[in-house]
């Protein structure tokens, strides 16, 4: 049976990057209690930015624009420095987490002194969901260095749970580039890809992060009732034998 994986003292890397299990979970990364007090800040900011669901910048919305991601990684870094407080940064928790889990230091990269975007705050509100997707920097961003390390994973932070929905599915279908015949423009792929393929879900369980490898396929499910779904994500690799980068 191909299901996440509760941390404990077994928990590995390989198993991972293999794809033996589809995902690791870590319990409590973060108290409810943080959580709710973070999502209220979030939330704030977001009204007073045209109601914006995005906060920090991401290579896949400039992958040929790399003076321009560089500019806005600088100005999105300092909007989540602001947010967190030095006693309560849910993205130092994810970092010293993953540190100790797999003895690896990890950093935020860097590229010829520009420094990459430290995460990214989604807000999914009722009615949204995200196609099925993969997210593979070394093939899609080769004008960049992090498209150069090894093993790339996603870490996520859940900050707020909906009401209903906002599942996190992931398909046991890891992605090659034939599949890129199936794509499709802004809609991500066609589900013909993962039809009667193996999947699993995970709940967006409040101050739990999930750890993945995003070359499987994976979708989020359509969210409903009042309360968003709000979470902190960011991508890391290996960069050297002892160390992890991190990027969005």
């Amino acid at each position: 049976m191909w299901t996440p994986e509760i941390l404990n003292e077994t928990s590995s890397y390989d198993d991972l990057i293999t794809g033996k299990i589809p995902a690791l979970i870590i319990p409590k990364v973060l108290s409810k209690s943080d959580c709710i007090s973070i999502s209220r800040k979030i939330l704030n900011m977001s009204q007073r930015n045209d109601s914006s669901t995005k906060f920090g910048t991401s290579l896949s919305s400039h992958i040929y624009e790399k003076q321009r991601y560089f500019s806005k990684s600088k100005k999105s870094n300092e909007i989540l420095k602001n947010l967190f407080s030095e006693n309560i940064s849910p993205l130092t928790f994810m970092q010293q987490k993953i540190s100790k889990l797999f003895g690896k230091k990890i950093y935020t990269a860097t590229e010829n002194g520009n420094v990459y975007s430290d995460a990214v705050i989604r807000i999914h509100e009722s009615g949204d969901s995200v196609h099925l997707h993969r997210d593979n920097s070394h093939f899609e961003m080769s004008e960049y260095n992090v498209s150069r390390f090894k093993n790339q994973l996603s870490a996520i932070l859940y900050l707020q749970s909906p009401d209903v929905g906002g599942e996190l599915t992931i398909f046991h279908k890891m992605w090659s580039k034939k599949d890129e015949m199936m794509r499709e423009p802004e809609f991500g792929y066609s589900s013909d890809l993962i039809r009667g393929v193996y999947q699993t879900k995970i709940r967006p369980i409040v101050g739990n992060m999930v750890i993945l490898n995003p070359k499987f396929y994976h979708q989020i499910e359509s969210i409903s009732g009042l309360k968003s779904r709000i979470t902190l994500t960011f991508f890391f690799g290996e960069s050297s034998k002892d160390s992890f980068n991190s990027w969005t």
